[in-house]
């Protein structure tokens, strides 16, 4: 088994290596103070809080930016649609690598007849949630690029140039290691230890998969209607269930702020303000959003409610101002940050329905989505329940409950839906809902075009809302040939923010 393994295609140092002479160093780098086996648990911790908190701009700030949640008074070059590489190591090393660690000690200690439990918990288990969570980071690599090393990407030295899988191929694979992870794993059996998620509960990780299955059939669904709809409807009729309450959603939660960290508190509140799309929309008031109901939902996410949102992608702010921010109730290094809720579930049931794939009724979908997103906002945001007594009182925070609110804004949204077809709701209370989770909402943006956001006025690209990210800039140098063919099945072949990748169809 490979107890550590480097991206070859991501370092152009490595290359310059393997072509010196081998030298015999002995045990020159071997650390004899430190664990002779890595530790699973410990592996799991660390990729589920690398997913998170991720860094830079690219991988925790843009989508948020290009679906206009917030604008940039300074430094507005990503809300201009700036074209640049993106580098994708973060995800790849520490994320990725670890959970493949996971599932390749999980494997030995199989073949080597090992006892179906370890101290960290069902071997099956184990490599069950892995699988899973691999899905989930190579989702948001493959939805930010389009075709992207899979299949040879966790090889390590064996392969120094790992060729691109083609999406159409990734996003198949996805539905097969969904199924399979959920099948394998056991509830009767230990739940692994190192889960900050869900803590090694096993049938709430079965929900997960079957909740994530729905949204990558959704996701492909334009591209191969065929096997999204087949997907779609084995997933929500597994008897493990799908996330459906909201004391089932998956959530990260930094609750030892000195090593777990809410990956908002790495924004400067000065850089960015609420859009002026998202606080007119959820005012209701917006010229492009079909809600004319007041949406309560602000009241946890603004610092102030009624204020006047940022214009969005203007290349100088000389007289124009906002004081409207992202609210404490989200940003404080304590709160938690969602990686799936019941509302997203409950919305991509209601498109499926309208899509006629299934025989549940699209209305009382999308009216429990919205219901399900109310609660869950005001619970795990507005309840202050997962903030210190300490902070609360020196930030002057009150707990906000607007669950009462959600029963009349689920009707007038229904109403909407009458007027300006079901589709277009949805879509918009995707975007509502998934507030914070960028990569989502981009997803759902350029797979539905909902909400209808205007670009920047001032784009430093061609003039759209990217489509997707730029290669990392070293794949020309060190992966050309398979970087070359990656780029020749884009549309058109070129790699720019403005190509449109396999899902993305017009």
């Amino acid at each position: 088994m490979k107890k550590y393994r480097i991206l070859l295609m991501m370092s152009v140092v490595i290359m310059s290596l393997i072509s010196c002479e081998t030298v015999d160093f002995g045990e020159t780098n071997d650390n004899h103070n430190g664990p002779s086996e890595l530790n699973t648990g410990a592996l799991l911790t660390a990729a589920q809080r690398r997913f998170v908190t991720v860094g830079g701009r690219p991988w925790l700030g843009n989508p948020n930016l290009y679906v206009q949640y917030r604008s940039q008074p300074s430094y507005s070059d990503p809300s201009r649609y700036a074209e640049s590489a993106v580098d994708w190591q973060g995800l790849y090393v520490q994320t990725l690598i670890n959970l493949q660690d996971i599932i390749e000690i999980s494997q030995d200690e199989l073949s080597n007849t090992m006892p179906a439990y370890t101290d960290n918990g069902s071997i099956n288990n184990q490599m069950g949630i892995a699988r899973i969570m691999k899905v989930l980071i190579f989702k948001r690599l493959t939805d930010s690029y389009g075709d992207i090393p899979y299949t040879e990407a966790l090889a390590g030295l064996e392969i120094q140039s790992p060729a691109y899988t083609a999406q159409s191929e990734i996003y198949a694979d996805f539905v097969t290691e969904l199924q399979e992870a959920r099948d394998m794993m056991d509830v009767n059996e230990a739940g692994p230890t190192g889960d900050i998620i869900y803590g090694g509960d096993v049938a709430s990780w079965k929900k997960f998969a079957n909740s994530l299955l729905l949204s990558v059939a959704m996701q492909m669904s334009d591209a191969n209607e065929s096997l999204a709809m087949s997907t779609f409807n084995e997933a929500l009729s597994d008897a493990n269930g799908v996330i459906e309450a909201v004391e089932e959603e998956a959530w990260y939660f930094p609750v030892n702020v000195s090593t777990l960290v809410n990956p908002w508190t790495s924004f400067r509140p000065a850089d960015y303000n609420l859009s002026d799309y998202l606080t007119n929309s959820l005012q209701g008031v917006g010229d492009d959003y079909s809600n004319t109901a007041r949406d309560s939902r602000i009241d946890i996410f603004s610092n102030e409610p009624d204020g006047t949102g940022l214009p969005y992608g203007l290349a100088d702010y000389t007289g124009i101002g906002s004081s409207v921010k992202i609210s404490l109730y989200l940003t404080a290094p304590e709160s938690p940050f969602p990686w799936l809720t019941s509302s997203y579930v409950y919305l991509n049931r209601a498109e499926a329905a309208a899509k006629g794939w299934t025989s549940e009724d699209a209305e009382a979908m999308l009216e429990q989505g919205i219901l399900n997103s109310y609660e869950s906002i005001s619970t795990y945001w507005g309840s202050l329940n997962y903030l210190s007594s300490n902070y609360v009182q020196s930030q002057g925070l009150t707990p906000v409950d607007i669950t009462g609110d959600a029963a009349a804004f689920a009707a007038a949204r229904l109403s909407d839906a009458g007027n300006v077809g079901i589709e277009q709701v949805i879509g918009e209370e995707k975007w509502a809902a998934l507030f914070s989770q960028g990569f989502d909402a981009w997803s759902e943006f350029r797979r539905t075009g909902f909400p209808l956001l205007t670009p920047s006025p001032n784009p430093l690209n061609a003039g759209p809302i990217p489509t997707r990210y730029i290669y990392p800039n070293q794949e020309q140098s060190v992966n050309n040939g398979n970087w070359s063919s990656a780029v020749g099945n884009l549309l058109p072949a070129e790699d720019r923010n403005t190509s449109r990748i396999w899902w993305d169809v017009e």
